[in-house]
Protein backbone atom coordinates (compact mmCIF):
# COMPACT_ATOMS: atom_id res chain seq x y z
CA UNK A 1 0.00 0.00 0.00
CA UNK A 2 1.30 3.48 -1.03
CA UNK A 3 1.99 4.96 2.21
CA UNK A 4 2.61 8.69 1.00
CA UNK A 5 -1.31 8.48 -0.66
CA UNK A 6 -3.10 6.77 2.48
CA UNK A 7 -0.98 8.73 4.65
CA UNK A 8 -2.31 12.36 2.87
CA UNK A 9 -5.62 11.08 2.90
CA UNK A 10 -5.90 10.24 6.58
CA UNK A 11 -4.73 13.98 6.86
CA UNK A 12 -7.41 15.34 5.03
CA UNK A 13 -9.94 13.27 6.87
CA UNK A 14 -8.56 14.16 10.32
CA UNK A 15 -8.68 17.65 9.36
CA UNK A 16 -4.70 18.04 10.22
CA UNK A 17 -5.14 19.09 6.23
CA UNK A 18 -7.59 20.69 4.80
CA UNK A 19 -7.73 19.60 1.81
CA UNK A 20 -5.59 17.17 -1.15
CA UNK A 21 -2.62 19.58 -2.07
CA UNK A 22 -2.67 21.78 -4.68
CA UNK A 23 -3.12 19.73 -8.22
CA UNK A 24 -2.71 16.45 -6.36
CA UNK A 25 -5.22 14.87 -8.70
CA UNK A 26 -3.57 16.44 -11.39
CA UNK A 27 0.45 16.41 -11.70
CA UNK A 28 0.85 12.82 -13.03
CA UNK A 29 -2.09 10.90 -14.78
CA UNK A 30 -0.77 7.74 -14.06
CA UNK A 31 0.33 7.93 -10.37
CA UNK A 32 -3.14 9.53 -9.58
CA UNK A 33 -4.80 6.33 -11.06
CA UNK A 34 -2.44 4.43 -8.64
CA UNK A 35 -3.08 6.77 -5.75
CA UNK A 36 -6.76 6.94 -6.74
CA UNK A 37 -7.25 3.32 -7.16
CA UNK A 38 -4.92 2.88 -3.53
CA UNK A 39 -7.09 5.28 -1.81
CA UNK A 40 -10.78 4.02 -3.17
CA UNK A 41 -9.89 0.45 -2.14
CA UNK A 42 -8.70 1.76 1.30
CA UNK A 43 -11.77 4.04 1.44
CA UNK A 44 -14.18 0.49 0.83
CA UNK A 45 -12.10 -1.77 3.06
CA UNK A 46 -11.04 -0.06 5.66
CA UNK A 47 -13.22 2.82 6.38
CA UNK A 48 -16.03 1.35 5.36
CA UNK A 49 -15.49 -2.39 5.61
CA UNK A 50 -18.01 -2.79 2.88
CA UNK A 51 -18.65 -6.53 1.19
CA UNK A 52 -19.14 -6.60 -2.15
CA UNK A 53 -22.84 -6.89 -1.71
CA UNK A 54 -22.76 -3.65 0.30
CA UNK A 55 -20.45 -2.01 -2.60
CA UNK A 56 -23.23 -2.82 -5.09
CA UNK A 57 -26.34 -1.51 -3.29
CA UNK A 58 -24.54 1.59 -1.49
CA UNK A 59 -21.65 3.15 -3.33
CA UNK A 60 -22.51 6.19 -5.23
CA UNK A 61 -21.28 10.03 -5.60
CA UNK A 62 -21.90 11.11 -1.99
CA UNK A 63 -20.24 8.23 -0.86
CA UNK A 64 -16.81 9.55 -2.26
CA UNK A 65 -18.02 13.22 -1.05
CA UNK A 66 -18.80 12.30 2.16
CA UNK A 67 -15.46 11.31 2.58
CA UNK A 68 -13.96 14.54 0.95
CA UNK A 69 -13.25 12.76 -2.34
CA UNK A 70 -15.09 14.56 -4.25
CA UNK A 71 -11.97 16.30 -6.48
CA UNK A 72 -10.38 12.78 -7.09
CA UNK A 73 -14.14 11.73 -8.43
CA UNK A 74 -14.68 14.93 -10.70
CA UNK A 75 -11.05 15.21 -11.75
CA UNK A 76 -10.33 11.85 -12.45
CA UNK A 77 -13.25 10.07 -13.42
CA UNK A 78 -15.94 12.35 -14.45
CA UNK A 79 -17.87 12.36 -11.27
CA UNK A 80 -18.49 8.26 -12.87
CA UNK A 81 -18.63 5.70 -9.69
CA UNK A 82 -17.90 3.36 -11.52
CA UNK A 83 -14.69 4.58 -13.33
CA UNK A 84 -13.28 4.44 -9.55
CA UNK A 85 -14.06 1.58 -8.66
CA UNK A 86 -13.03 -0.09 -11.88
CA UNK A 87 -9.63 1.45 -11.61
CA UNK A 88 -9.33 0.34 -7.92
CA UNK A 89 -10.96 -3.37 -8.66
CA UNK A 90 -10.62 -3.92 -12.48
CA UNK A 91 -13.37 -5.56 -13.80
CA UNK A 92 -15.01 -7.05 -10.64
CA UNK A 93 -17.78 -5.14 -11.06
CA UNK A 94 -20.12 -4.60 -13.68
CA UNK A 95 -21.74 -0.86 -14.36
CA UNK A 96 -24.94 -2.51 -14.16
CA UNK A 97 -24.66 -4.38 -10.68
CA UNK A 98 -24.01 -0.97 -9.15
CA UNK A 99 -27.56 1.00 -7.82
CA UNK A 100 -26.16 4.24 -9.40
CA UNK A 101 -25.98 3.41 -13.02
CA UNK A 102 -26.03 7.02 -14.58
CA UNK A 103 -28.76 8.42 -16.89
CA UNK A 104 -28.92 7.01 -20.56
CA UNK A 105 -26.70 4.39 -19.34
CA UNK A 106 -28.97 1.57 -21.12
CA UNK A 107 -29.09 0.65 -24.65
CA UNK A 108 -29.99 -2.36 -27.02
CA UNK A 109 -26.06 -3.17 -27.03
CA UNK A 110 -25.59 -2.64 -23.08
CA UNK A 111 -28.73 -4.68 -22.23
CA UNK A 112 -26.93 -7.53 -25.00
CA UNK A 113 -24.33 -7.34 -22.67
CA UNK A 114 -26.15 -7.53 -19.43
CA UNK A 115 -28.43 -10.31 -20.28
CA UNK A 116 -25.87 -12.70 -21.48
CA UNK A 117 -23.59 -11.79 -18.97
CA UNK A 118 -27.29 -12.57 -16.42
CA UNK A 119 -28.51 -15.93 -18.47
CA UNK A 120 -24.71 -17.31 -19.26
CA UNK A 121 -22.38 -16.28 -17.27
CA UNK A 122 -24.44 -15.74 -13.68
CA UNK A 123 -26.95 -18.69 -14.22
CA UNK A 124 -25.31 -20.78 -16.54
CA UNK A 125 -28.26 -21.31 -18.82
CA UNK A 126 -28.41 -23.15 -21.03
CA UNK A 127 -29.81 -22.58 -24.73
CA UNK A 128 -33.23 -24.27 -24.15
CA UNK A 129 -33.29 -22.64 -20.53
CA UNK A 130 -32.97 -19.15 -21.63
CA UNK A 131 -35.86 -19.56 -24.58
CA UNK A 132 -37.83 -21.20 -21.20
CA UNK A 133 -36.80 -17.93 -19.32
CA UNK A 134 -39.43 -15.43 -19.81
CA UNK A 135 -39.98 -14.22 -16.46
CA UNK A 136 -39.25 -10.68 -15.69
CA UNK A 137 -38.48 -11.90 -12.53
CA UNK A 138 -35.31 -13.03 -12.76
CA UNK A 139 -34.01 -9.95 -14.38
CA UNK A 140 -35.39 -7.92 -11.39
CA UNK A 141 -33.92 -10.14 -8.59
CA UNK A 142 -30.78 -9.56 -10.38
CA UNK A 143 -30.48 -5.29 -11.08
CA UNK A 144 -32.01 -5.22 -14.02
CA UNK A 145 -35.56 -3.98 -13.51
CA UNK A 146 -34.50 -0.73 -15.05
CA UNK A 147 -33.14 -1.74 -18.26
CA UNK A 148 -36.30 -4.08 -18.25
CA UNK A 149 -38.82 -0.73 -17.27
CA UNK A 150 -36.50 1.69 -19.97
CA UNK A 151 -36.04 -0.79 -23.16
CA UNK A 152 -38.07 -3.71 -23.21
CA UNK A 153 -41.50 -2.51 -21.48
CA UNK A 154 -40.59 -5.11 -18.97
CA UNK A 155 -40.70 -7.78 -21.26
CA UNK A 156 -38.25 -10.58 -20.63
CA UNK A 157 -38.77 -12.21 -24.40
CA UNK A 158 -37.92 -9.02 -25.70
CA UNK A 159 -34.79 -8.95 -23.54
CA UNK A 160 -33.86 -12.48 -24.40
CA UNK A 161 -34.81 -11.83 -28.23
CA UNK A 162 -32.27 -8.64 -28.44
CA UNK A 163 -29.85 -10.65 -26.66
CA UNK A 164 -29.98 -13.80 -28.49
CA UNK A 165 -31.95 -13.68 -31.88
CA UNK A 166 -30.34 -16.82 -33.19
CA UNK A 167 -32.19 -18.82 -30.76
CA UNK A 168 -35.65 -16.84 -30.87
CA UNK A 169 -35.49 -16.80 -34.90
CA UNK A 170 -32.94 -19.37 -35.63
CA UNK A 171 -34.08 -19.41 -39.30
CA UNK A 172 -32.23 -15.87 -39.47
CA UNK A 173 -29.00 -17.46 -38.57
CA UNK A 174 -29.42 -19.93 -41.25
CA UNK A 175 -30.09 -16.92 -44.00
CA UNK A 176 -26.36 -15.81 -42.85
Amino acid sequence: MDDYAIQIYKNVLSGSMKRFPTNFWQDDLGKNLTDSAIITRYLIEEILQWDDETVKEEICCKTFFAHRLKGMLTVLYGDSVYAALNNAYPDKYKQWELSCTPRNFWTLETAKEATIWLLRDTLQLSDEEILKSNSRKIFVENGLDTMMHVLFNNSASKAIENAFPELVHPKTRMKK
